[in-house]
């Protein structure tokens, strides 16, 4: 078969910039505590192994666990062999057991880096796997005062930051240094970690997690940068292109609950933090490892008051972190009220870019509503009397979705006007059973309430809420599975939720296919077109094959094992799209190649973005670019001969679009897509 290899030229930052998620959805659990190496010694990773499905069931996507070396303290931020992945958390078997285990879940593993500095194997400067000499130790170390080595001569360059007395700091200056690292985070990539959480970054140069991140690409990616100063934190983000722990919205919260003020919370009309200066790059918290040792107003957090943290954590903007402890260690209630919780962020559709509206923001009351992609919310905390949103003059119709003290989330309602209902159809199904979260029944008593007759075939029956579990059944016999949906008018075919009546034939549609996977999620803009996560179960098509019928042109994509094992977000259109390799193509192809990616920049852009590629052979080229209603501009339609190409793509000739476009570019036959966002 004749190979056509495309080779990208992406350059330092531009790397990472593009894999960070813009509207990112999803929740991220600290998995480990300060002294959890000592009340699991060489046992945690298989305490959180035994976790996963817990966590897959509340929501998790991320998980951050504990430095993954060899160190010379038990908590792993003393990293003394980096490549050694056996610690005081588990051997390396466990490590990975752990690692699959998580992923079969389609959680993604973030690492704790810790590259600031190091410790010896038996002295202060003897470093191994990898080794390094002196000259990996910055020339103003504290070390040279000692007179054990004060005549050491090789020494690194000056500390690009802010110097680290318990361990030595890291020459990142030194190429050596830094190709041993990018093998680092390469051997981690390979052990089965995604992304990273960068350990005190201020202890040198941003400039280098350009680089350590330009050559890992992490699916996400976080920094340390421990300061209440917005400005600091925002230079080191603007610098880095990675997101960083919102220090300044943990205080503001740390603040209300320990004074009662719930003024701390906004600003200027805006959230206090750094998510209301540019959420999409903030990741917000309420406790971390830590903050109990060295927080002397820790004491404010209990179990009556750490709810209304989560509330606003799991309802505003940014990536929310939620605390190991407080999901697994506290218990009781605390256990279910951040669920709850987090269902509510993910059934409003809420994400690290979601518009706030801050209403009320003084001594005893904070109101503010959150513009999910699903849902609106509105949050209320404090002491004040403030009633329900529509009482209080903000119109429509809303419905509790949590509550506890000191705070209560409502959600507006759905089905037509605004109100908390919808219409569920099914065909050859007599009865239908339905209940909420609360195990709270919605049609009556099991087999539950008859359906009635519609057009087409359907049968029908109105659910008074705005999501609901659902069996549908024969009079008790022949039952469905338990199912699950939020559309406000979901048909039930054929073992999957459509939008619409997929019989119709009104519609055109798109067949995927993908091998290894069993079960395919698809959604546009109006919401899921394969019913709620992990989508429907893909049918064989031979040849290794399988494949599902979507009702739509275009669509986003993710196909999983089940809900585990799952690719990232993709997106492509019809009629037939096949995933293979990490891209998409036209028509099967049976055998591997190699393949880069496609080059975008600058992205996000605003008036003008350049594609290039390099073809090694010659070949017919098409580039498209798609707006999220499929609408499309085609900039090249011919054959291309070897070499560099690039092409420039003015804003003003694409297709209207308020976020996001797919390039999409053809090389004989086989299809490279990436997201281009507009500013």
């Amino acid at each position: 078969m004749k190979k056509t290899l495309l080779t990208v030229c992406l350059i330092g930052l531009s790397l990472f910039l593009m894999a960070q998620v813009s509207n990112d959805d999803r929740v991220l659990l600290q998995g480990f505590y300060w002294e959890s190496s000592h009340d699991y010694p060489e046992d945690w990773y298989e305490y959180v192994e035994a976790k996963a499905s817990d966590m897959s069931a509340a929501g998790i996507d991320m998980i951050w666990l504990p430095p993954p070396s060899d160190a010379g303290s038990l908590e792993g931020y003393l990293p003394r062999e980096l490549n050694n992945f056996a610690n005081n958390y588990g051997t390396l078997a466990e490590h990975q057991s752990m690692l699959s285990a998580l992923d079969g879940y389609g959680i993604d593993a973030i690492a704790d880096i810790v590259i600031n500095h190091r410790v010896g194997s038996s002295n202060w400067v003897d470093f191994t796997n990898p080794t390094w000499g002196t000259n990996s130790i910055t020339a103003d170390d504290e070390v040279w005062s000692q007179p054990a080595y004060s005549s050491v001569g090789l020494r690194g360059n000056y500390d690009t930051g802010t110097p680290y007395a318990a361990a030595r700091d890291v020459d990142h200056t030194q190429s050596f240094v830094q190709n041993d690292i990018k093998g680092f985070l390469d051997n981690l990539k390979s052990l089965g970690y995604d992304g990273w959480r960068y350990d005190f970054v201020h202890g040198f140069d941003p400039y280098y997690f350009t680089v350590y991140n330009g050559h890992s690409n992490p699916t996400f990616s976080v920094g340390e940068n421990w300061s209440q100063d917005k400005q600091v934190v925002q230079d080191w983000i603007d610098a880095t292109g990675s997101t960083a722990f919102d220090f300044s919205t943990y205080y503001a919260l740390k603040g209300v609950i320990r004074d009662n003020n719930y003024s701390y919370l906004a600003y200027q009309g805006s959230p206090a933090g750094g998510i209301g200066w540019d959420p999409k790059n903030y990741t917000t918290f309420i406790e971390n490892h830590d903050t109990p040792d060295y927080d002397p107003n820790n004491n404010v957090l209990n179990g009556n008051n750490v709810g209304q943290a989560y509330a606003y954590l799991l309802t505003h903007p940014g990536v929310p972190c939620v605390y190991w402890s407080h999901l697994y260690e506290w218990g009781g209630s605390v256990t279910s009220e951040i669920k709850a919780l987090v269902q509510v962020r993910k059934n409003a559709g809420i994400h690290s870019q979601s518009p706030v509206t801050v209403h009320r923001s003084e001594s005893g009351l904070y109101v503010a509503s959150i513009d999910g992609d699903n849902h609106t919310v509105f949050l209320k905390m404090g002491y004040s009397n403030w009633g329900d949103p529509a009482a209080e003059g903000m119109g429509g119709t809303w419905t509790v979705s949590a509550s506890g003290t000191n705070y209560a989330i409502w959600t507006e309602g759905t089905g037509g006007g605004g109100g908390s209902t919808m219409i569920v159809y099914a065909q050859n199904y007599t009865h239908a059973y339905a209940w909420d979260d609360n195990q709270n029944p919605l049609l009556g008593n099991w087999p539950g309430t008859a359906l009635t007759a519609g057009s087409n075939g359907w049968n029908e029956v109105t659910i008074a809420a705005e999501c609901s579990n659902v069996i549908f059944s024969n009079n008790g016999g022949n039952q469905t599975a338990d199912l699950n949906t939020c559309d406000s008018t979901p048909y039930y075919y054929n073992g999957q939720w459509y939008a619409s009546d997929p019989t119709s034939g009104g519609g055109n549609t798109m067949t995927v296919y993908a091998q290894g996977y069993t079960h395919c999620y698809a959604w546009d803009a109006n919401g899921a077109l394969l019913g709620g996560w992990p989508g429907a179960v893909m049918n064989s098509a031979g040849n290794g094959w399988n494949a599902v019928t979507i009702q739509s042109d275009c669509s986003n994509v993710i196909f999983s094992y089940n809900g585990g094992g799952q690719t990232s977000d993709l997106y492509t259109c019809g009629p037939e799209a096949y995933w293979q390799n990490g891209s998409w193509s036209g028509s099967a192809r049976t055998a591997s190649f190699t393949v880069g990616e496609l080059s975008v920049y600058p992205n996000p852009f605003f008036e003008e973005a350049r594609v290039s590629f390099r073809l090694d052979e010659a070949a017919h080229v098409q580039l498209e670019v798609f707006n999220a209603s499929g609408q499309n501009i085609r900039f090249l339609d011919q054959q291309a001969d070897i070499g560099d190409h690039q092409v420039i793509l003015y804003a003003s000739q694409l297709p209207p679009s308020k976020a996001m476009y797919i390039v999409r570019l053809s090389v004989d036959g086989e299809v490279f897509t990436k997201k281009l966002i507009v500013r």
